[in-house]
């Protein structure tokens, strides 16, 4: 039988520390024996190497062979239990043998101690709890329940030191509360760096709620096992066991401290750990499973009332920055200039308990209470601007966050900043000054772990004298409270300049809309003076020289003739305008009335108006079939077409007789391309096409332009004014109209009507 060691004799150096893999030590403390056993034959896989101690058996004559055989009375009390759930403070009684079961992979740990408890009080549970009710009773504070915690825990189970040890954010350990006997140094307020409890450390200190060493001076017992050919040997995970060896750091470590016995109180708040139930002695100190199930109780008591304790607390603050709060928030609903606002403001500092306050808004700098200078608070925002992606920024060490905030840390180590909106455009921003404090350390934070020659293992400090250290640039941390008051109140100040810009812009577009009616009124006045004022200086000017030719006769010279036909053709262009623009400008006329409608007839009605000027030029007008019960102004969609029509006949190509071809299809409006239009909206296409002149895709858009004009008055005749007529029309009837043209090709023109 080839029997070996498994114990993990890895060397740590400063590399491998944080994963030293305690949970493998290969070997456990004295004070038990351990076996591995295969849970459904009851087959010993592992021993430690003290057996004999405990059950008068060599490792030689247990390893292989089964519990039962080995020891029966311990395999009836074992077997029924080894796939139920255990506690380990509620061990098995086989004669003077107390068992504990743990599960370890695909074997069951059986953790075997001598038994110390001869009788059990049924009241010590009661009485213990009854004890901890009158600690809360009686705290005030956490820090009163902490200590009074300490006390109690001493004296059940008679350790010389006890201390309510805290985790910081980083893991750095505070001694937040102790009991020590007389004549010891007290070690309250001392500081230990995080490197003191390693991660996996305090990993497993949330899964083995209590850690004993009743003797710091103990030799570690190798575990053994039975090496085959066949299966390579595996190490024993012994995360959830008591009697797991210790890592020779930490025991060390405790020897420096000139602790004789340790034991370790996981103290648990939502998931994490908080901190410890820390226990020191001088001396050994072997406890009974009694004593443990009390001192993991005051634990479990603890971890209760934590979080308590803290809301009540939290709650204690809340109730004052609430207050705070709701004054602030009454204050902004009043519609003061923010001038005056701001120095009503009262509560500003106190709702986050900050020692200044800056508010940036429009370009301006309100400022109250003790602030960095004004060029440092502007490099601030810059870089919050830059560099913060959120609307809330916090901090209680500005420096760390900040390149610049060393240079104003005197006023500004803490931070809350809210942007509204934009940072640099507006924000609000609460300073907390500077709260330079002395850290106490127990020895140099620095020195926790001491690097060896090559190839020898690491060792702890070996002095715990404090060490003083200045903590700078930091101030009071911002409690949750406090922020989200911050927010509350940042957010309803930014609510209101949201509503004061909105209710400004109303009161400006007020003014804007009266000066439009005004210029509208002015327009109709410009309209009934052009329909009327203008119309019969020209019908005048047209009659009188008509009236010269015919009455002058011959006698009139044929220069007086031509110059007396340029003043008609003139006066009839002048007409010509003044309708167009009469038209143009009745286009929104409320008078307008939509009916139901169809286009063909429209059509038809302006292709016999046209017939004259298209048989001129031998043209040819094609319509297909048009939609009808259309919402339309009838009139204006024969303005339309008459203009659209009377365009393609215009310009037609010399020599060419004009085609011209009206068509529809109905399109969806996320498929038309050329012009905006809903997307989820379908339209009538209305196709007009022709093969005349054309025109170059440039002017595409600008012929629709009022007054614009292709091809000079002289050569064709026209005001500009006619497709400016027709794109106001298609507004009027929430459709759109396009251009295409070639120059040479001809153009094509697409009328787009809401399909109903």
């Amino acid at each position: 039988m080839n029997i070996i060691e498994i114990v993990n004799k890895q060397v740590l150096t400063i590399g491998n520390c944080e994963s030293e893999p305690i949970h493998i030590p290969g070997s456990i403390q004295p004070h038990g024996m351990l076996l591995a056993i295969i849970p459904a034959s009851g087959v010993i896989r592992y021993c430690s190497a003290n057996t004999h101690q405990f059950i008068d058996k060599q490792p030689a004559e247990i390893l292989g062979q089964s519990l039962a055989a080995i020891h029966p009375a311990l395999w009836e009390k074992v077997e029924p239990l080894l796939d139920a759930e255990n506690s380990p403070f509620h061990p098995i009684i086989a004669g003077d043998l107390q068992t504990t079961i743990h599960e370890s992979g695909e074997f069951r740990i059986l953790s075997i101690e001598k038994r110390l408890d001869q009788i059990n009080d049924p009241d010590y549970a009661f009485d213990q709890t009854r004890g901890f009710i009158g600690f809360i009773e009686h705290s005030r504070t956490l820090k009163e329940l902490c200590q009074n915690i300490a006390a109690e825990t001493a004296r059940i189970t008679g350790f010389d030191r006890v201390m309510i040890y805290r985790f910081d954010k980083e893991y750095n350990g505070e001694v937040f509360a102790e009991y020590c006997r007389e004549g010891l140094p007290p070690y309250l307020d001392l500081h230990y760096p995080h490197t003191d409890i390693p991660p996996q450390a305090r990993e497993l200190y949330l899964h083995n709620l209590l850690r004993l060493i009743p003797d710091v001076q103990y030799e570690p017992v190798p575990l053994l096992t039975i090496a085959t050919k066949q299966e390579p040997v595996q190490q024993l995970d012994l995360s959830d066991v008591g009697l797991r060896s210790v890592s020779p750091i930490h025991v060390q470590y405790l020897k420096n401290m000139s602790v004789g016995a340790s034991m370790s109180v996981s103290v648990i708040m939502e998931g994490n750990l908080w901190g410890l139930i820390a226990c020191h002695h001088s001396e050994p100190l072997i406890l009974s499973s009694q004593q443990k199930k009390a001192a993991l109780l005051q634990g479990h008591f603890l971890s209760s009332q934590i979080r308590v304790q803290q809301v009540a607390e939290e709650h204690a603050v809340n109730v004052n920055v609430e207050a705070h709060l709701q004054l602030l928030l009454n204050q902004i609903d009043h519609d003061e200039d923010l001038s005056q606002k701001f120095e009503q403001f009262t509560s500003l500092l106190s709702v986050t308990n900050a020692t200044g306050v800056v508010l940036l808004h429009e370009g301006k700098i309100y400022e109250k209470g003790l602030v960095p200078s004004r060029d440092k608070v502007l490099g601030l925002i810059r870089w919050v601007g830059d560099n913060v992606k959120s609307s809330l920024f916090s901090t209680n060490c500005l420096s760390k966050r900040y390149p610049d905030g060393v240079t104003m840390s005197k006023y500004g180590s803490g931070v809350i900043f809210h942007a509204m909106g934009k940072p640099t455009d507006s924000c609000v921003i609460w300073f907390r000054e500077e709260l330079e404090r002395t850290v106490k350390w127990a020895g140099r934070p620095d020195t926790a772990l001491q690097k060896k020659a090559e190839g020898k293992p690491l060792t702890p400090r070996k002095s715990f004298e404090i060490w003083k250290e200045m903590v700078k640039y930091q101030s009071a941390e911002f409690r949750a409270s406090e922020i989200n008051a911050a927010i509350r109140f940042a957010t309803s100040l930014q609510n209101h300049f949201h509503l004061t810009y909105l209710r400004n812009e109303e009161n400006r577009l007020r003014v804007l809309n009266e000066r439009l009616q005004q210029a509208n009124q002015e327009l109709s006045n410009i309209n009934w003076i052009t329909s009327h004022d203008l119309k019969e200086p020209l019908r005048k000017i047209q009659l009188m020289s008509s009236r010269i030719v015919y009455e002058g006769g011959d006698n009139l010279s044929e220069v007086i003739k031509v110059h007396i036909e340029k003043i008609r053709n003139s006066a009839s262009r002048m007409q010509h305008l003044v309708d167009d623009i009469l038209s143009y400008s009745m286009m929104n006329n409320r008078n307008n009335m939509f009916t139901l409608g169809n286009l063909e007839p429209i059509i038809l009605e302006v292709g016999a108006e046209l017939e004259e000027e298209l048989a001129q030029k031998k043209g040819l007008l094609s319509v297909q079939s048009m939609p009808q019960d259309l919402r339309i102004v009838t009139h204006q969609m024969g303005q339309l077409f008459l203009n659209l029509i009377s365009n393609a006949i215009k310009f037609a190509r010399p020599g060419v007789p004009p085609e011209i071809y009206i068509n529809c299809q109905v399109e969806k409006g996320r498929d038309i391309l050329e012009v905006a239009l809903p997307a989820d909206k379908s339209f009538y296409c209305i196709r007009i096409s022709d093969n005349g002149m054309g025109f170059e895709p440039r002017f595409n858009e600008k012929i629709f332009d009022i007054f614009y004009r292709l091809h000079d008055r002289n050569t064709y005749e026209g005001t500009g004014i006619g497709l400016a007529i027709c794109k106001k029309i298609m507004e009027n009837h929430h459709g759109a109209i396009t251009a295409s043209g070639e120059a040479g090709r001809g153009a094509i023109f697409r009328v787009y009507l809401p399909v109903e």
